[in-house]
């Protein structure tokens, strides 16, 4: 199904938006790129961005004619071909108000994890200033090792260019995950901080943010609850949150 979808994303995505366009799609459908897996889109003012693992590194396609042809994949991140994804984990793009892009990914350059069945990756970002043709070295974004696992993780970025990333984080644990978030500011990366505790230990968080800089949270709770529920976390755009309101009216009655 993800190769399938790989194949369509050149039809659905980028359309004009309209119901036309969408009943449309699957006669316009075109292949994009091929053997890639866990694409993330953005679309702006700028183009339409495309960030993708392909044959196991992180690259970025554009298209300036609202999808109609897209460029040549370019490695935003370079590892080797040895980057897996799988159930949301791969990268995010965002791009800001002057076409600057933010890429996250979980991935590591560590030798001694590849020796290991399931290697421990770390979570990474990079920019561009030009479109995607040129990248910045990789930097961290969790500031402690190994404590990110699970490799989930949202990144979301303002038009002034400031990029907000949310992951799941066992750094105060030995059980179960936390979300930190950072922010990172003119290619550097903020305080990891601590906004939810005890979340779902397999759910990726969401994130956006509106046009004055707030940003929200959503995450799902975890701990032993027999119906674990969903949350949201407001915050102003100094990045400080507000506590968690529960999105969700009636109980999941899920509990795992």
């Amino acid at each position: 199904m993800v190769h399938r979808f790989l194949k369509l994303l050149g039809l659905m995505t980028l359309l004009a938006g309209t119901t036309a366009a969408v009943d449309a799609a699957a006669e316009e459908s075109k292949l994009v790129l091929h053997d890639a897996i866990q694409p993330h889109m953005v679309i702006s003012q700028h183009g339409i961005f495309v960030a993708a693992l392909h044959k196991g590194d992180v690259v970025v396609m554009k298209s300036i004619d609202r999808g109609r042809t897209f460029s040549k994949p370019v490695k935003a991140i370079d590892v080797q071909g040895r980057a897996k994804g799988g159930m949301h984990r791969g990268p995010r793009i965002g791009v800001d108000g002057k076409g600057a892009l933010t890429v996250t990914a979980p991935v590591t350059f560590d030798d001694a994890e590849y020796k290991k069945r399931y290697p421990t990756a770390e979570l990474y970002f990079v920019q561009s200033t030009d479109g995607g043709l040129n990248w910045s070295k990789p930097k961290r974004v969790n500031s402690v090792a190994k404590k990110a696992p699970e490799a989930l993780h949202w990144m979301v970025v303002s038009e002034s260019g400031t990029a907000h990333v949310a992951w799941l984080d066992m750094r105060s644990r030995k059980r179960g995950q936390d979300i930190f978030v950072s922010t990172i500011r003119n290619g550097d990366i903020g305080d990891n901080v601590s906004v939810a505790k005890t979340v779902c230990e397999c759910c990726a968080p969401g994130l956006a943010i509106d046009e004055r800089g707030n940003i929200v949270l959503a995450f799902r709770e975890g701990g032993d609850a027999d119906s674990r529920e969903i949350f949201a976390q407001f915050s102003d755009p100094s990045g400080k949150f507000a506590k968690r309101r529960q999105v969700n009216t009636v109980k999941t009655m899920e509990d795992g």
